[in-house]
C-alpha cells in the first residue's frame, strides 16, 4: 500500500529470489481437495503432506513483485499519492540506510513541519516508523529463498482432474495463474478495499501524479546544475 503511495522507496532484499505468492483461494481449494484425496486416494496411514506453494509451479519473484506494484501504482494512482512509485531491493544495510533517512524520514519530516505550521496534528513521521517496522519484519523472508517438494501436491491436482467432474470449482493449480493480471487486480484492490479510494477519483489523481513527476524532474534538475557547477568551479580554482 505505502509502495504505491510513493512512501517507500527502497526494501532488504533479493530481488532474484523466489516469493512463494499464494492466492488464498487457492489455499482454500487446496485445504478442500487434499481433504478429498485423504478420503480416497489414502492406500496407509502414513502422514501426506501437500505444500500449497507457487515457487516451484510457477515462479514469481521479488522483482517481479516490485515490477508488478510500480507498473499499476502508476496505471492507477490513487487520490492519496504522496510521492512517485517507485523502489528498489539492496542487500546493502548502509544504502538501505541512506534511502530511508532521506526518502522516508525526511520527507515524513518536513510534511510534519507544514502540518504544523498549518495548526495541524502531525502524524507523517509516526506513520513511517509504523511501516518501517512492518518492513523490518518481512525482511527475513525478502532476504531468503525456500524451496519445496511439490510431488504430492502434482499427483493430488492430477487425480483430481481426471476423476472428480467438479475439480474447476476447485482449482488448486496455481500453474494457471497469469502473475502480471494478478498484480493488476492485486493493486486494484489495494485502492478501493484498503485505500478506501472509488475509480471515480482516477483523474483526479492522475492529475496530481503528474504534477509529482514534474516536481521530481525539476528537484533533480536542480540538483544536478548544483553538483555540476560544485565539480566545475572545484576544478577551475
Amino acid at each position: 500500500m505505502e509502495v504505491g503511495r510513493g512512501t517507500i522507496s527502497s526494501i532488504m532484499g533479493v530481488g532474484e529470489y523466489i516469493i512463494d505468492l499464494v492466492p488464498v483461494d487457492v489455499v482454500c481449494n487446496t485445504l478442500i481437495t487434499a481433504a478429498w484425496a485423504n478420503s480416497f486416494m489414502r492406500t496407509s496411514n502414513e502422514l501426506v503432506v501437500y505444500n500449497c506453494i507457487s515457487g516451484q509451479v510457477n515462479p514469481f519473484t521479488w522483482n517481479g513483485l516490485n515490477a508488478g506494484i510500480v507498473k499499476y501504482a502508476r496505471k492507477f494512482p490513487s487520490k492519496y499519492v504522496a510521492m512517485y512509485p517507485a523502489f528498489r531491493y539492496t542487500t546493502t544495510r548502509s544504502i538501505h540506510i541512506l534511502y530511508e533517512i532521506f526518502l522516508h524520514f525526511l520527507p515524513a519530516f518536513i510534511t510534519d513541519l507544514m502540518l504544523r505550521m498549518q495548526g495541524k496534528k502531525p502524524i507523517m513521521l509516526k506513520i513511517s516508523k509504523r511501516f518501517k517496522m512492518a518492513a523490518d519484519t518481512g525482511e527475513y523472508f525478502s532476504m531468503h529463498e525456500w524451496i519445496f517438494g511439490v510431488d504430492n501436491l502434482t499427483r493430488m491436482i492430477r487425480a483430481a482432474e481426471e476423476t472428480q467432474l467438479d475439480a474447476d470449482e476447485f482449482n488448486c493449480n496455481i500453474k494457471s495463474i497469469d502473475w502480471d493480471a494478478y498484480m493488476e487486480k492485486y493493486m486494484l484492490g489495494i485502492r478501493q478495499f484498503l485505500l478506501k479510494d472509488e475509480m471515480s477519483s482516477l483523474p483526479i489523481a492522475r492529475k496530481k501524479l503528474k504534477k509529482i513527476i514534474w516536481l521530481k524532474r525539476f528537484f533533480q534538475f536542480l540538483l544536478s546544475t548544483a553538483t555540476f557547477y560544485l565539480i566545475f568551479n572545484g576544478i577551475w580554482n
